[in-house]
């Protein structure tokens, strides 16, 4: 008996639904219909139904965006076709703890996101991650990214709340709030990663650790804007810090190198800031450090070009030397 409605496109059928008196929760995508070869799922096809298993074979060459999504029973898929997993195809199937990303080679925008997904293991067949692809998957604890796809995109771990630790040997540039409030505890950047995007790691409250080992020399704005258990970094190897790079952050002492570029609101609002070491020839402008009102030792290098009258308003108790 077919219990799908569908339509027909020559002699080929495009799932588009369920019908209404269906009781099974568990479905294969057949090959054929009524002697017709079924070929695609429609957009929307299975939304918010109560699906809990479904199996999708090779004879099925498109499925359209958020053909699953809001399916809060769906907890197996079988996913044997090769085409790509299309924009929210799975997004708000908070029953599905894994994935079989064997036979994919594409995951659209928001593909997972908000689902209940656990563990991810990205293949080398795996070409394209769309942005937001995994967003809100507030389950997450692993990820392994083995994939092709050399680019983490934007906002793609963004609020993944238990996501504690990420390998980026194979990643080369991460993009704009890729681990946005994500969970993360430690971070270590690799010489292979050559590019970050604003507001990467923003937001991340339990980052304690960061080793910044990249081929980036300049931390991007915003990029650890709020990251309250970060106390400590090493500005060695950076020669440039963007607007808001630290602001808000937990860092209780900062040493800046000799030459190191600093940008607007760099350290605003570091409540835990007691110490700065500015061995840095530039000047200090005054808004760096605005809003720091704790910062109780500022050493500032002679060869400092000028410093706003503003520039430590913020720590009227400070005690300035110069060295």
């Amino acid at each position: 008996m077919n219990i799908f409605y569908y339509k027909r496109h020559g002699n080929k059928l495009t799932i588009t639904g369920l019908k209404e008196d269906v009781a099974d929760t568990s479905i294969v995508i057949p090959k054929t219909i009524d002697g017709m070869p079924v070929v695609e799922i429609a957009e929307h096809a299975f939304r918010g139904t109560p699906l809990t298993n479904v199996w999708i074979g090779e004879n099925i060459t498109k499925v359209g965006h958020s053909a699953f999504s809001d399916c809060h029973c769906l907890i197996s898929v079988t996913w044997n076709t090769h085409c790509e997993i299309p924009s929210c195809c799975f997004y708000n199937c908070t029953s599905m703890s894994k994935f079989d990303f064997s036979n994919v080679s594409t995951i659209g925008n928001l593909a997972f996101a908000e689902n209940g997904l656990k563990g991810i293991f990205l293949p080398e067949n795996i070409k394209t991650v769309g942005v937001q692809a995994f967003c809100g998957c507030i389950k997450l604890e692993k990820v392994i990214w083995n994939c092709f796809c050399e680019y983490i995109p934007s906002s793609c771990f963004t609020e993944c709340f238990e996501l504690k630790h990420f390998d980026f040997t194979n990643v080369q540039r991460i993009g704009a709030g890729a681990f946005y409030k994500s969970g993360l505890q430690e971070l270590y950047l690799p010489k292979n990663v050559k590019e970050i995007g604003v507001r990467a790691f923003a937001g991340c409250i339990n980052l304690k650790q960061v080793h910044w080992n990249c081929e980036c020399k300049e931390i991007p704005t915003q990029c650890f804007g709020g990251d309250s258990s970060l106390h400590y970094f090493d500005f060695v190897n950076v020669k440039k810090l963007q607007t808001q790079s630290f602001e808000r952050s937990g860092l209780k002492e900062v040493s800046l190198n000799k030459g190191i570029e600093v940008g607007k609101f760099c350290f605003a609002l570091c409540d835990s800031l007691e110490k700065v070491e500015w061995l840095s020839g530039r000047a200090i402008k005054g808004s760096i450090f605005e809003g720091c009102k704790n910062i109780k030792e500022i050493f500032i290098s002679d060869n400092v070009k000028s410093i706003e009258a503003s520039a430590f308003a913020s720590s009227p108790n400070a005690e300035i030397a110069f060295i």
